[in-house]
């Protein structure tokens, strides 16, 4: 069975099929990866209450970290196109970690390996050079790489429902806020507003301000 590489792939749009900036392989395949995924919530509390109550608030996303990703220019392995080690580290940082300005952020990245694909943005890029020519010249380094996936918006808006009345919702209070408003975004009709003003154990429906953080409930059926 042929050897099959990590590719990283780059573009400049969110939806990684447009704006391609590229390709790379790993020098050398690293020796594991790991992900990481993880949930928000928010707890709901009533004074007196002698344990918390959370809601589910959204998908923390997840973080793929890939440790070690050895560079060689010993000869040990062909560089396959690059001048030497510092040639393939450019090359790695142009297309994963280093601003762009046609989009003013760095590249989106694709990342495949066997049953490994993952979408999202570098977020930590470190090398560590480990041996040296007798002019200083690097012959190998280490690089370690972090990526937090991120969707492209149309398959956010189609996966996410986020607005059905069957979930509950947390939603921080902004300025011009008021509690109808916000009953109404939820539920489509401000009916609701005095049971959410109780839920969250509001006196006054108008005892909001920016930065509070209201739960609704859902819609009993």
């Amino acid at each position: 069975m042929a050897l099959i590489k990590l590719k990283i792939e780059s573009f400049r749009k969110a939806d990684y099929t447009n704006g391609s900036k590229g390709s790379i392989n790993a020098f050398i395949n690293p020796d594991s990866y790991s992900l990481t995924n993880s949930n928000n919530f928010s707890s709901f509390n009533i004074k007196g209450d002698s344990a918390q109550t959370f809601f589910f608030n959204n998908t923390g996303g997840s973080i793929l970290k890939i440790d070690k990703l050895l560079v060689d220019g010993t000869g040990i392995v062909p560089l396959s196109g690059f001048k030497d080690v510092d040639g393939y580290l450019n090359e790695l940082s142009r297309l994963v970690y280093e601003y762009d300005g046609k989009i003013h952020m760095p590249p989106y990245v694709r990342i495949t390996w066997g049953n490994l694909l993952f979408k999202g943005i570098c977020t930590s890029y470190n090398v560590k050079y480990t041996l040296f020519k007798p002019d200083g010249t690097c012959l190998r380094a280490e690089v370690s790489l972090e990526f937090k996936a991120s969707v492209d918006p149309q398959t956010k808006v189609n996966e996410a429902a986020n607005n059905s009345p069957d979930l509950t919702h947390a939603r921080t209070v902004k300025a011009g806020d008021t509690l109808p408003l916000m009953t109404y975004r939820i539920y489509g009709t401000s009916a609701y507003y005095m049971e959410v003003a109780r839920i969250n154990n509001l006196n006054n429906i108008n005892a909001i301000k920016p930065g509070d953080q209201i739960y609704f409930p859902p819609l009993k059926k």
